[in-house]
Protein backbone atom coordinates (compact mmCIF):
# COMPACT_ATOMS: atom_id res chain seq x y z
CA UNK A 1 0.00 0.00 0.00
CA UNK A 2 2.73 2.47 0.92
CA UNK A 3 4.66 1.66 -2.27
CA UNK A 4 1.59 2.21 -4.41
CA UNK A 5 0.77 5.48 -2.61
CA UNK A 6 4.36 6.71 -3.02
CA UNK A 7 4.36 6.05 -6.74
CA UNK A 8 0.94 7.66 -7.12
CA UNK A 9 2.05 10.82 -5.29
CA UNK A 10 5.26 11.09 -7.33
CA UNK A 11 3.27 10.63 -10.53
CA UNK A 12 0.78 13.33 -9.52
CA UNK A 13 3.61 15.74 -8.67
CA UNK A 14 5.35 15.01 -11.97
CA UNK A 15 2.15 15.65 -13.97
CA UNK A 16 1.42 18.87 -12.05
CA UNK A 17 4.91 20.24 -12.72
CA UNK A 18 4.81 19.12 -16.36
CA UNK A 19 1.52 20.99 -16.88
CA UNK A 20 2.93 24.08 -15.19
CA UNK A 21 6.22 24.07 -17.10
CA UNK A 22 4.98 25.37 -20.51
CA UNK A 23 3.28 28.30 -18.80
CA UNK A 24 6.55 29.08 -17.00
CA UNK A 25 8.37 29.12 -20.35
CA UNK A 26 5.77 31.47 -21.81
CA UNK A 27 5.86 33.73 -18.74
CA UNK A 28 9.67 33.94 -18.82
CA UNK A 29 9.50 34.78 -22.54
CA UNK A 30 6.92 37.55 -22.15
CA UNK A 31 8.62 39.28 -19.23
CA UNK A 32 12.17 40.45 -18.62
CA UNK A 33 12.15 39.36 -14.98
CA UNK A 34 15.29 37.58 -13.80
CA UNK A 35 13.34 36.19 -10.85
CA UNK A 36 10.76 34.49 -13.07
CA UNK A 37 13.55 33.10 -15.26
CA UNK A 38 15.27 31.69 -12.16
CA UNK A 39 11.96 30.18 -11.05
CA UNK A 40 11.67 28.63 -14.53
CA UNK A 41 15.09 27.01 -14.10
CA UNK A 42 14.09 25.79 -10.64
CA UNK A 43 10.89 24.34 -12.13
CA UNK A 44 12.89 22.52 -14.82
CA UNK A 45 14.92 21.01 -11.99
CA UNK A 46 11.69 20.08 -10.19
CA UNK A 47 10.37 18.31 -13.27
CA UNK A 48 13.58 16.31 -13.70
CA UNK A 49 13.77 15.50 -10.00
CA UNK A 50 10.15 14.40 -9.72
CA UNK A 51 10.45 12.26 -12.84
CA UNK A 52 13.52 10.59 -11.34
CA UNK A 53 11.65 10.07 -8.06
CA UNK A 54 8.76 8.37 -9.83
CA UNK A 55 11.02 6.12 -11.92
CA UNK A 56 13.15 5.11 -8.94
CA UNK A 57 10.13 4.34 -6.75
CA UNK A 58 8.54 2.32 -9.56
CA UNK A 59 11.73 0.34 -10.10
CA UNK A 60 12.42 -0.15 -6.40
CA UNK A 61 8.95 -1.44 -5.55
CA UNK A 62 8.91 -3.68 -8.62
CA UNK A 63 12.33 -5.22 -7.93
CA UNK A 64 12.76 -8.98 -7.96
CA UNK A 65 12.85 -10.03 -4.31
CA UNK A 66 15.17 -12.95 -4.98
CA UNK A 67 17.76 -11.02 -6.96
CA UNK A 68 17.69 -7.90 -4.75
CA UNK A 69 17.10 -9.42 -1.33
CA UNK A 70 17.86 -6.14 0.46
CA UNK A 71 15.83 -3.98 -1.92
CA UNK A 72 17.08 -1.07 -4.01
CA UNK A 73 17.43 1.51 -1.26
CA UNK A 74 20.78 2.78 -2.55
CA UNK A 75 19.28 3.42 -5.96
CA UNK A 76 17.15 6.09 -4.27
CA UNK A 77 20.27 7.70 -2.81
CA UNK A 78 22.02 7.63 -6.20
CA UNK A 79 19.03 9.37 -7.75
CA UNK A 80 19.15 11.98 -4.99
CA UNK A 81 22.86 12.54 -5.68
CA UNK A 82 22.27 13.02 -9.42
CA UNK A 83 19.43 15.46 -8.72
CA UNK A 84 21.78 17.54 -6.54
CA UNK A 85 24.40 17.64 -9.32
CA UNK A 86 21.78 18.80 -11.83
CA UNK A 87 20.56 21.53 -9.52
CA UNK A 88 24.15 22.76 -9.11
CA UNK A 89 24.31 23.45 -12.86
CA UNK A 90 21.02 25.36 -12.72
CA UNK A 91 22.31 27.44 -9.80
CA UNK A 92 25.32 28.51 -11.88
CA UNK A 93 23.07 29.54 -14.78
CA UNK A 94 20.60 31.43 -12.59
CA UNK A 95 23.39 33.09 -10.61
CA UNK A 96 25.11 34.46 -13.70
CA UNK A 97 21.81 35.92 -14.96
CA UNK A 98 21.08 37.55 -11.59
CA UNK A 99 24.56 39.11 -11.44
CA UNK A 100 24.08 40.59 -14.92
CA UNK A 101 20.74 42.07 -13.83
CA UNK A 102 22.43 43.72 -10.82
CA UNK A 103 25.03 45.27 -13.12
CA UNK A 104 22.31 46.40 -15.56
CA UNK A 105 19.06 46.79 -13.57
CA UNK A 106 15.76 46.93 -15.47
CA UNK A 107 12.11 47.28 -14.58
CA UNK A 108 9.70 44.36 -14.92
CA UNK A 109 7.06 44.40 -17.64
CA UNK A 110 4.49 41.90 -18.95
CA UNK A 111 4.48 39.90 -15.74
CA UNK A 112 0.73 39.16 -15.55
CA UNK A 113 1.09 35.55 -16.67
CA UNK A 114 4.11 35.15 -14.39
CA UNK A 115 1.98 36.19 -11.41
CA UNK A 116 -0.66 33.60 -12.27
CA UNK A 117 1.88 30.81 -12.77
CA UNK A 118 3.85 31.50 -9.58
CA UNK A 119 0.62 31.67 -7.54
CA UNK A 120 -0.47 28.30 -8.94
CA UNK A 121 2.98 26.88 -8.20
CA UNK A 122 2.80 28.01 -4.57
CA UNK A 123 -0.62 26.44 -3.97
CA UNK A 124 0.20 23.16 -5.74
CA UNK A 125 3.60 22.71 -4.08
CA UNK A 126 2.23 23.39 -0.59
CA UNK A 127 -0.39 20.65 -1.04
CA UNK A 128 2.14 18.19 -2.50
CA UNK A 129 4.67 18.97 0.24
CA UNK A 130 2.20 18.04 2.97
CA UNK A 131 1.39 14.73 1.25
CA UNK A 132 5.04 13.88 0.56
CA UNK A 133 6.10 14.73 4.12
CA UNK A 134 3.45 12.42 5.57
CA UNK A 135 4.37 9.54 3.25
CA UNK A 136 8.11 10.03 3.78
CA UNK A 137 7.57 9.73 7.53
CA UNK A 138 5.51 6.55 7.08
CA UNK A 139 7.77 4.81 4.55
CA UNK A 140 11.16 6.28 5.58
CA UNK A 141 12.00 6.72 1.90
CA UNK A 142 14.89 9.10 1.09
CA UNK A 143 13.38 9.78 -2.33
CA UNK A 144 10.09 10.91 -0.80
CA UNK A 145 11.98 13.01 1.75
CA UNK A 146 13.87 14.66 -1.13
CA UNK A 147 10.59 15.15 -2.97
CA UNK A 148 9.07 16.85 0.08
CA UNK A 149 12.06 19.23 0.21
CA UNK A 150 11.67 19.95 -3.51
CA UNK A 151 8.04 20.98 -2.98
CA UNK A 152 8.86 23.08 0.07
CA UNK A 153 11.70 24.93 -1.66
CA UNK A 154 9.57 25.43 -4.77
CA UNK A 155 6.66 26.85 -2.76
CA UNK A 156 8.87 29.32 -0.89
CA UNK A 157 10.80 30.28 -4.01
CA UNK A 158 7.69 30.83 -6.12
CA UNK A 159 6.11 32.78 -3.26
CA UNK A 160 9.13 35.08 -3.08
CA UNK A 161 9.03 35.65 -6.84
CA UNK A 162 5.28 36.34 -6.70
CA UNK A 163 5.64 38.97 -3.96
CA UNK A 164 8.57 40.74 -5.64
CA UNK A 165 6.86 40.74 -9.03
CA UNK A 166 3.71 42.28 -7.52
CA UNK A 167 5.77 45.01 -5.83
CA UNK A 168 7.72 45.79 -9.01
CA UNK A 169 4.53 45.88 -11.08
CA UNK A 170 3.05 48.49 -8.72
CA UNK A 171 6.21 50.59 -8.25
CA UNK A 172 7.68 50.19 -11.72
CA UNK A 173 8.78 53.85 -11.84
CA UNK A 174 11.00 53.67 -8.74
CA UNK A 175 14.53 52.97 -10.00
CA UNK A 176 16.06 51.54 -6.83
CA UNK A 177 13.33 48.89 -6.69
CA UNK A 178 14.66 47.41 -9.91
CA UNK A 179 17.24 45.66 -7.72
CA UNK A 180 14.47 43.64 -6.04
CA UNK A 181 14.22 41.45 -9.13
CA UNK A 182 17.78 40.06 -8.99
CA UNK A 183 17.54 39.93 -5.20
CA UNK A 184 14.51 37.64 -5.53
CA UNK A 185 16.62 35.52 -7.87
CA UNK A 186 19.25 35.18 -5.18
CA UNK A 187 16.57 34.16 -2.68
CA UNK A 188 15.52 31.33 -5.00
CA UNK A 189 19.18 30.42 -5.58
CA UNK A 190 19.75 30.36 -1.83
CA UNK A 191 16.98 27.82 -1.35
CA UNK A 192 18.36 25.77 -4.23
CA UNK A 193 21.80 25.75 -2.60
CA UNK A 194 20.22 24.63 0.69
CA UNK A 195 18.45 21.83 -1.16
CA UNK A 196 21.72 20.78 -2.82
CA UNK A 197 23.50 20.65 0.53
CA UNK A 198 20.71 18.61 2.14
CA UNK A 199 20.63 16.14 -0.75
CA UNK A 200 24.40 15.72 -0.91
CA UNK A 201 24.65 15.22 2.86
CA UNK A 202 21.91 12.63 2.90
CA UNK A 203 22.82 10.74 -0.27
CA UNK A 204 26.57 10.50 0.29
CA UNK A 205 26.12 9.39 3.90
CA UNK A 206 23.45 6.84 2.98
CA UNK A 207 25.54 5.35 0.15
CA UNK A 208 27.95 4.19 2.85
CA UNK A 209 26.92 1.31 5.10
CA UNK A 210 26.43 3.17 8.35
CA UNK A 211 25.81 1.53 11.69
CA UNK A 212 22.53 2.25 13.43
CA UNK A 213 22.77 5.29 15.70
CA UNK A 214 23.41 5.13 19.45
CA UNK A 215 19.72 5.16 20.32
CA UNK A 216 19.20 2.07 18.17
CA UNK A 217 22.23 0.35 19.68
CA UNK A 218 20.81 0.95 23.16
CA UNK A 219 17.52 -0.64 22.14
CA UNK A 220 19.37 -3.78 21.04
CA UNK A 221 21.37 -3.93 24.26
CA UNK A 222 18.18 -3.44 26.28
CA UNK A 223 16.63 -6.49 24.63
CA UNK A 224 19.76 -8.61 25.08
CA UNK A 225 19.97 -7.62 28.74
CA UNK A 226 16.32 -8.49 29.33
CA UNK A 227 16.73 -11.88 27.62
CA UNK A 228 20.18 -12.58 29.04
CA UNK A 229 19.19 -16.09 30.17
CA UNK A 230 17.96 -17.06 26.68
CA UNK A 231 21.44 -17.41 25.16
CA UNK A 232 24.76 -18.79 26.33
CA UNK A 233 27.27 -16.58 24.50
CA UNK A 234 27.22 -13.14 22.86
CA UNK A 235 29.45 -12.46 19.86
CA UNK A 236 29.29 -9.55 17.42
CA UNK A 237 26.38 -7.14 17.11
CA UNK A 238 26.42 -5.87 13.54
CA UNK A 239 24.05 -3.18 12.31
CA UNK A 240 23.63 -1.26 9.08
CA UNK A 241 21.21 1.21 7.60
CA UNK A 242 20.71 2.54 4.09
CA UNK A 243 17.83 3.68 1.94
CA UNK A 244 15.60 4.19 4.97
CA UNK A 245 16.06 0.55 6.05
CA UNK A 246 17.72 -0.90 9.17
CA UNK A 247 19.32 -4.31 9.59
CA UNK A 248 20.55 -6.02 12.78
CA UNK A 249 22.69 -9.15 12.88
CA UNK A 250 23.19 -10.84 16.26
CA UNK A 251 25.91 -13.48 16.70
CA UNK A 252 24.75 -15.66 19.58
CA UNK A 253 25.71 -18.98 21.14
CA UNK A 254 23.25 -21.39 22.76
CA UNK A 255 23.50 -24.44 24.98
CA UNK A 256 24.96 -27.31 22.91
CA UNK A 257 22.38 -29.79 24.20
CA UNK A 258 19.45 -27.72 22.89
CA UNK A 259 17.43 -29.14 20.03
CA UNK A 260 16.86 -27.27 16.77
CA UNK A 261 13.19 -26.76 17.63
CA UNK A 262 13.96 -25.19 21.00
CA UNK A 263 16.69 -22.99 19.50
CA UNK A 264 14.32 -21.76 16.79
CA UNK A 265 11.76 -20.83 19.44
CA UNK A 266 14.30 -18.79 21.39
CA UNK A 267 15.63 -17.10 18.21
CA UNK A 268 12.09 -16.18 17.17
CA UNK A 269 11.43 -14.68 20.60
CA UNK A 270 14.64 -12.62 20.52
CA UNK A 271 13.98 -11.45 16.96
CA UNK A 272 10.45 -10.33 17.76
CA UNK A 273 11.66 -8.56 20.93
CA UNK A 274 14.19 -6.50 18.95
CA UNK A 275 11.61 -5.63 16.29
CA UNK A 276 9.06 -4.63 18.94
CA UNK A 277 11.62 -2.39 20.65
CA UNK A 278 12.27 -0.54 17.38
CA UNK A 279 8.55 -0.36 16.49
CA UNK A 280 7.86 1.44 19.76
CA UNK A 281 10.29 4.14 18.59
CA UNK A 282 8.60 4.33 15.17
CA UNK A 283 11.29 2.35 13.31
CA UNK A 284 11.20 -0.86 11.30
CA UNK A 285 14.17 -3.23 11.40
CA UNK A 286 15.14 -6.58 9.91
CA UNK A 287 16.80 -8.94 12.42
CA UNK A 288 18.98 -11.98 11.73
CA UNK A 289 20.55 -14.31 14.32
CA UNK A 290 23.83 -16.09 13.46
CA UNK A 291 24.82 -19.09 15.57
CA UNK A 292 28.38 -18.97 16.84
CA UNK A 293 30.66 -21.89 15.80
CA UNK A 294 30.84 -24.68 18.33
CA UNK A 295 27.42 -23.94 19.79
CA UNK A 296 25.23 -25.46 17.08
CA UNK A 297 22.44 -27.64 18.46
CA UNK A 298 22.03 -31.26 17.35
CA UNK A 299 20.56 -31.70 13.93
CA UNK A 300 17.77 -33.84 15.24
CA UNK A 301 14.50 -32.24 16.29
CA UNK A 302 12.61 -33.01 19.46
CA UNK A 303 11.66 -36.63 19.70
CA UNK A 304 8.07 -37.36 20.79
CA UNK A 305 7.64 -38.30 24.40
Amino acid sequence: MSGSASQKLSFQAMIFTACLFPFYILAATLTNSAAILTDLLATSFDLTALTACWLVLRLAHGAHAGKYAYGLGKLENLAELMIAVLQTLLVLIAGSRAILRIIHPEGVSGAELGLFVTAAAVIGNVILNRKATRLAHETRSPVLAAQARVHLVSAISSGSVFIVTVVLSIFNDVYWMFYLDPMASFVVIGFMVYNIFAMLSNSVASLLDQAIDEAGQLRILRVLTTHFDDFDELGDIRTRQFGGKMFVELHLGFEPDWTVAHTRTVVAKLTEAVKREFRQAGDEVEVAVVLLPGTLPPAAVDTPA
